[in-house]
């Protein structure tokens, strides 16, 4: 028996599907419950249901309730807008319509969400109440009228009661698995961490003994130092053994730290991908509860580093230290050398090192001269002159005007002769000319609307006289507004 009224839902729901209206489609803008309904409620909610109808997506219901309580949320299908139970019971398509609803309701829960505790509270919720309630009425409509076209409804109903419980068997058995699969890998790593902490903890302590002596290695460097100045010919030989000594001496203790350091890092590098390489198949699972995965390494490792970083260091000062003296024993190997000469041999020697010292000084006055003739570089988008360079350029030549002008320069002649004619330029660019283009550079970038602080800034230091602290203020504004 149908009613003229189920006939109509009926009618409505094979010409929606028809014309493509799926469960987000254009042709449904507005939820419609004529169909049905998909409702969830929070655990947490006070029992606040968030309905859409059944031409949405059960997705849609989720996503209300989730915005207003916390999991677990249990879902259901309502019946179709003015559809009694027993009008439900009654007829096998619109019968067919719910349970379609409630496939996608289920479906959704189980294979969109994939949470169990949601999944359970939708199987043991206000749905089982639903379909209860439908056998129940298909039970009173057997004993009214034996034979009915619904009467398949019952094993409909055991078949799908079947098919969802074992499911869901299947879920909180594969979570428990899951879990102590994951709580296996983390106690494997837990039984591995105590020998790397130990071997840390020596590491550590080495690093700390090592980096003690320091300055116990500096004073015997400048011991060495001074007894290599005071030294006469025949004792700097002994002298340079001692700096190779003190040398090697400086390189073995960090060379065996160095290894140890390398070694506990590999060790630990290993652990961290051996035990990545197990969670890695769980983590989808700890994330859906929630857990996050410890991390057991990158701060020891980063310390490590540190170490490592620091000997290296140390061991290059130590050699640099180490070179500089015997470079300065072999000076004074020579130098005592020339006293033990002859008058004339030792005048040779001066004058040859007279010319070679004036000849780099001519080099040296040459390109200076060069670099000061030049024009500063430009900005490339506001075309603005860049002056922190050329600052340092007029400074360099100023401070070496005394130099050309002492009595006795006259090793230094050819290359002051290169720039006696630019002194008193240099001098009046760095009073006058470069303030004028730091101040008229300031005043284009507030027009440009550059930011006032580094403005601000650079003007100070202009205006109590720092000219090379303007410059670079300067400079750095105009990179800043050009991005460079």
């Amino acid at each position: 028996m149908r009613t003229r009224q189920q006939g109509t839902i009926l009618v409505a729901a094979v010409a929606a599907w028809g014309l493509g209206a799926g469960p987000s489609g254009c042709l449904w803008e507005r939820s419609d419950d004529s169909l049905g309904s998909f409702c969830a409620r929070p655990a947490n909610g006070d029992g606040e249901e968030y309905c859409v109808g059944a031409n949405r997506s059960p997705a849609d219901a989720w996503s209300q309730a989730e915005a207003h309580g916390d999991l677990p949320i249990e879902m259901w299908a309502e019946l179709p807008r003015g559809v009694s139970m027993r009008d439900l019971a009654a007829s096998k398509d619109t019968l067919g319509l719910w349970l379609g609803n409630v496939d996608r309701v289920v479906s959704y829960v189980r294979d969109e969400e994939r949470n169990a505790e949601s999944y359970g509270a939708t199987l043991s919720g206000e749905l089982r109440f639903l379909l209860e309630y439908a056998a129940g009425q298909q039970r009173l409509l057997l004993q009214e009228e034996p034979v009915r076209a619904a009467d398949r409804f019952k094993e409909a109903m055991t078949e799908k009661a079947n098919a969802e419980k074992d499911p869901l068997l299947a879920a909180l058995a594969a979570d428990r698995q899951s879990m102590a699969a994951a709580k296996s890998v983390f106690e494997q790593a837990r039984d591995e961490a105590p020998p790397l902490q130990a071997e840390y903890a020596r590491v550590v302590a080495r690093f700390v003994d090592y980096r003690s002596t320091e300055a116990a290695e500096t004073t015997a460097y400048a011991s060495l130092s001074g007894e290599a100045s005071r030294s006469a010919l025949d004792d700097l030989d002994g002298i340079e053994r001692s700096i190779l000594a003190a040398a090697r001496e400086a390189s073995r203790a960090p060379s065996e730290l160095t290894v140890e350091i390398m070694a506990l890092s590999a060790r630990i590098q290993a652990s961290v991908a051996s035990f990545e390489e197990a969670i890695a198949p769980h983590e989808d699972f700890l994330a859906t509860h929630g857990a996050v995965v410890p991390d057991m390494s990158s701060g020891a490792l980063r310390s490590l580093n540190a170490m490592l970083g620091y000997v290296q260091q140390r061991v290059a000062r130590s050699d640099r230290t180490a070179t500089a003296l015997l470079g300065g024993v072999g000076l004074r190997r020579q130098a005592l050398l020339v006293l033990q000469g002859d008058t004339e041999a030792r005048a040779a020697i001066a004058r040859s090192r007279t010319r070679k010292a004036s000849a780099v000084f001519r080099e040296a006055a040459r390109a200076r001269a060069a670099a000061v003739s030049a024009a500063p570089p430009m900005s490339e988008r506001l075309g603005l002159p860049l002056l922190a360079e050329r600052c340092g350029e007029l400074l360099a030549l100023v401070q070496v005007r005394p130099l050309c002008e002492a009595a006795g320069s006259s090793w230094r002649e050819a290359g002051c002769a290169e720039l006696r004619g630019k002194f008193d330029a240099a001098e009046a660019e760095l009073r006058t000319g470069l303030p004028r283009k730091i101040a008229a550079g300031l005043a284009t970038l507030r027009e440009k609307g550059m930011a006032a602080a580094l403005l601000d800034a650079a003007q100070a230091r202009l205006d109590a006289g720092d000219v090379k602290g303007a410059a670079m203020a300067y400079d750095a504004a105009v990179r800043g507004v050009e991005g460079t």
